[in-house]
């Protein structure tokens, strides 16, 4: 895992010393080492953590000729059966590294068909001397960050937006991202909050020449994964599949040189990972999970059931809710844009602490997304319910909830209901829309902002949904999630904690078989009335504790309603005042005062949309006002 940056020069004017500073700020990234690569046209920089090959694996790479140079970071986990493929086509090897892989395979293979054989987590830069070529590859899902910049003097890219923004002649916000952030609270690709720098797409490959003129291809789509998949047509077939898949995927990631652990919240996804890993490992498997002293955000009993189950060896780090709010400035900070997912802030503790012991984590990301473990996929099924309640029960229902005031019993269920009641009548796709949008609605962004900074984002979340024009409503939610959560939010958030703590994350879940496997199986099989992730808790039943399978799913919960009604006061109250709002220009002052006055005197519960508000003010004032 490590970080890298680059310039292509067309002009002949790189400044190879400034470039060589601003490979500083990956240090996070990459504490152990690094190295570059230049001449007058070209810059590649890298910052390495050692994960595999620790003696010979220092980067830049070079080809035998030395015609080729490389900068990957990123771990390629199916490498040792691609290096023995390309040693028998007589390709002939001097390191024990995947970055060897990547490059004897371009040369064997070529750029496209070399990345779709790839399997792993990656972001690199090729340079071949030989034809003056720049190829710059992020891999399939969107594991591995990759920003770059087109300008007049040349093409910028790297790993973090802090290590390129630098270029900008005038920073100025993308007008699509800020809506996208207000409504989704994160910033998928291909956006950045900066006009001009980019996010690769997943899946994507940048190709350069000389002139620095870009050329973008793309070599993986679950699109087609998906379209020319057959479904299956027996759920025992499917879980004989998944659970191999999964051992053989869980597998693949434990292959480290330095020590490794998982994450272990106590919940089905990581429960059953850490349940693989230990099947494997004829060592017990460290454990890393955090706990809270307040009892009604605790779950750390969960995860030492499992702990006891698995004979884990397990690091269980008790916080408080001060431990939490110390952080939150470093955490949300990290990101270099607006990021509003508050489950970041815990994500950072755990991070943090697992560092000090290990530096590779398993985690059970995405198994939400891929199997449908979110109340948000059982919105169709309470919402056909409520629809069918005759009109005497539903006026009293909606009265009822109306006037029942949140507080920290009514808060979470009393928001939920609220949500599905207004969305009830919606189409197929809105009803998706709304539910994954966990800021700003399109109607209350025109309250919040000013003309000039509206943009409607609904359309372009449904160009993702109606893409597959061949599958039912909610297999094109689960598609849509995988493209624009996972990139977005999910693999973000884990990404940027980890990397701060210089420590490496990998996720089973996302193995392309996986994937790919999860796409065949008809929604069903995840999803029974109101049972998510049937497929999943059916298939690893036997390893786990029957307890962990009827715990209800919490998440890192974050007490941003207490926060901003005690400890953040204040400070929202500042970076939230009338002046201050009316002169930045984005926002109606009136408005947000409004949003504070209902969360305040408890009569709404706001927090997450104030939370989106404060996070981009604090981003705002450090990179416009500072």
């Amino acid at each position: 895992m490590c970080g890298i940056q680059g310039i292509l020069d067309p002009l002949g004017g790189l400044d190879k010393y400034l470039a060589e500073r601003h490979l500083n700020f990956l240090t996070n990234r990459g504490p152990d080492a690094s190295g570059t690569y230049s001449d007058d046209h070209i810059f590649l920089g890298h910052r390495r953590l050692s994960i595999i090959d620790l003696s010979t694996g220092a980067q830049p790479m070079y080809s035998v000729d030395k015609m080729q140079v490389i900068v990957y970071n990123g771990e390629i986990y199916n490498f040792k059966k691609l290096r023995q493929e390309l040693q028998n086509a007589g390709r002939a090897f001097k390191t024990e590294s995947d970055t060897e892989v990547i490059l004897e395979g371009y040369l064997k293979w070529g750029m496209s068909l070399m990345l779709s054989k790839l399997e792993g987590m990656f972001a690199f830069a090729l340079y071949d001397k030989s034809i003056e070529k720049l190829f710059i590859a992020r891999d399939r899902f969107g594991e591995k960050p990759l920003y770059y910049l087109s300008t007049e003097t040349g093409f910028y890219f790297a790993s973090e937006l802090k290590a390129i923004t630098h270029v900008l002649e005038k920073k100025e916000i993308d007008i699509t991202a800020l809506n996208l952030y207000l409504t989704l609270t994160y910033i998928p690709a291909p956006y950045t909050i900066y006009k001009g720098i980019s996010k690769l797409l997943p899946g994507d490959f940048i190709e350069l020449d000389k002139n620095a003129e870009v050329k973008i291809d793309r070599y993986y789509s679950l699109e087609d994964q998906i379209n020319s998949g057959v479904k299956y047509n027996s759920y025992e077939a499917a879980k004989t599949d998944l659970r191999s898949l999964l051992f053989d995927s869980v597998r693949d990631r434990m292959i480290s040189d330095v020590p490794l652990g998982s994450f272990l919240s106590g919940g089905i996804d990581s429960s059953i990972v850490t349940a693989i890993m230990a099947e494997i490992s004829p060592d017990p498997v460290h454990t890393f999970s955090i706990g809270f002293k307040e009892k009604a955000y605790d779950e750390s009993s969960r995860a030492s059931l499992v702990s006891n189950h698995l004979k884990t060896k397990h690091n269980s780090f008790i916080v408080d809710y001060k431990d939490l709010l110390d952080c939150a400035d470093d955490a949300v900070d990290y990101f270099d844009e607006p990021f509003a997912d508050s489950s970041a802030i815990p994500s950072y503790l755990v991070a943090k602490m697992a560092s000090e012991y290990v530096k590779v984590v398993l985690t059970g990301d995405c198994a939400d997304e891929l199997f449908g473990g979110y109340e948000k996929y059982l919105a169709p099924y309470y919402a056909a319910k409520y629809s069918m309640l005759p009109g005497f029960i539903k006026a009293p229902v909606k009265a009822l909830v109306g006037i029942t005031p949140h507080n920290s019993y009514t808060n979470v269920p009393l928001r939920k209901i609220k949500k599905l009641i207004r969305n009830s009548s919606e189409s197929p796709f809105d009803l998706h829309y709304n539910f994954m949008s966990l800021g700003f609605n399109e109607t209350i962004k025109s309250s919040l902002l000013k003309p000039d900074f509206q943009s409607e984002t609904r359309q372009l979340v449904k160009s993702t949904f109606d893409t597959l024009e061949k599958s039912g409503e909610m297999d094109k939610g689960f598609y849509t999630d995988v493209k624009w959560v996972l990139e977005g939010d999910m693999l973000t958030k884990v990404d940027r904690m980890c990397m701060r703590h210089s420590l490496e994350a990998r996720v089973p879940f996302l193995d392309s078989s996986i994937v790919n496997a999860s796409f065949r199986m008809p929604w069903q099989y995840k999803i029974h009335g109101s049972n998510k992730k049937k497929i999943l808790k059916e298939t690893f039943a036997d390893l786990l504790p029957k307890e962990v399978f009827s715990f209800k799913k919490k998440g890192f919960g974050v007490p941003l309603t207490l926060w901003f009604r005690n400890e953040l006061k204040s400070e929202l109250l500042q970076v939230l005042n009338s002046e201050s709002i009316e002169k930045q220009g984005i926002f109606n002052s009136n408005y947000i005062q409004s949003l504070i006055n209902e969360h305040m005197s408890g009569k709404e519960n706001h927090a997450s949309q104030l939370w989106v508000l404060y996070v981009f003010q604090k981003w705002y004032l450090k990179n416009f006002e500072a």
